[in-house]
């Protein structure tokens, strides 16, 4: 069985191998060093957990799918602006029942 480190390195490459990015292209979107990007998708370096949040939020997929805990890749974000407009709706709702 892969350790969690590895299935993240693995994980982490596939990822931006799909959206076609060069590390370069992720290392500048996430404020961080072509080293650090590649360290991280040798297994080489553990990112804090900001830095998991950030990759995680970049990708659009839960900090379970990086590690391998689940293989569901997409995540549905909401933001506050959607928030704002489904939240009276769903008070409104309950308040019907």
């Amino acid at each position: 069985m892969a350790r969690p480190l590895e299935i993240f390195a693995r994980r982490l490459r596939e990822l931006r191998k799909e959206k076609q990015l060069r590390q370069e292209d992720i290392a500048s979107n996430l404020n961080v060093s072509r080293q650090t990007i590649s360290k991280y998708e040798r297994g080489e370096r553990e990112p804090d957990y900001r830095m998991l949040k950030k990759i995680a939020d970049y990708y659009r997929v839960s900090i379970d799918y990086l590690f391998g805990r689940t293989d569901v890749k997409p995540v549905n974000f909401v933001d506050e602006h959607t928030l704002e407009w489904i939240w009276p709706a769903k008070v409104a709702d309950r308040q019907n029942k």
